[in-house]
């Protein structure tokens, strides 16, 4: 059976609940796809950039990050070098980040959880921070979100106060980005990087699915990629 390389980008911490369903996710979803996965942690001051033999990059829920250069290095080089990355809650927002950062070319481009002042918050607090809150989806058509029965309707559920700032949603959908999925509230809730073969991430955090025995959509999609880049020897 083949294996592959995943790497876990963020600070373990036990008592986040995201943390403690990411390893059953990443089971349940070598399982379906008949896969063995080597999954390891890379906490963020460790973080420099360099993945290695990496096949998949995971940035998980954790923010903020203890080494926030190490974050955005790293998912620069997911990026530039085409590896099937998803980022689920703050590993969204950060990759959006980088992103306008390294391609915008917004160097005052700021997260609002480190830098409350900033005069560019491209992410922002919501209105009503979503600790613990649950709600429906709509998925765009096509969204790699869309499981195959389940029509263009889903549950998601969080553990987040920040969003992206709608000031700065036009500018990252004409360099790029695709909304993937909207919440009740037609707010944004996860984007994907057209230019990229997989670059995407959610708000929301998917994970948690598999804690009641469900493969997450998400995750099977990422990790569908991650075997199709090395079949391509991408």
């Amino acid at each position: 059976m083949t294996s592959y390389e995943i790497v876990l980008l963020g600070d373990q911490d036990p008592s986040i609940v995201a943390h403690q369903a990411i390893p059953q996710a990443l089971a349940l979803t070598a399982t379906a796809l008949g896969v063995t996965l080597r999954t390891r942690w890379l906490p963020t001051v460790e973080a420099d950039g360099a993945l290695g033999d990496c096949d998949g990059l995971w940035c998980v829920p954790g923010s903020p990050y203890r080494h926030r250069e190490g974050v955005l290095a790293t998912l620069r080089t997911a990026r530039e070098q085409r590896i099937p990355f998803l980022g689920t809650c703050g590993g969204l927002q950060y990759a959006l980040l980088e992103y306008a950062h390294a391609v915008l070319g917004w160097a005052d481009a700021a997260h609002a959880e480190e830098d409350p002042l900033t005069s560019r918050a491209l992410l922002a607090p919501l209105s009503c921070a979503r600790i613990e809150y649950h709600n429906e989806l709509r998925l765009e058509p096509g969204s790699r979100l869309v499981a195959g029965d389940d029509g263009l309707r889903a549950h998601a559920a969080y553990h987040c106060r920040f969003g992206v700032n709608p000031d700065y949603l036009p500018a990252l959908l004409a360099a790029g980005w695709r909304v993937l999925a909207w919440d009740e509230e037609e707010l944004p809730v996860a984007f994907e990087l057209m230019t990229h073969p997989c670059y995407f991430g959610t708000l929301y955090q998917p994970e948690r699915e598999a804690q009641v025995g469900r493969v997450p959509t998400a995750v099977r999609t990422w990790l569908d990629a991650v075997v199709a880049a090395r079949s391509l020897g991408t």
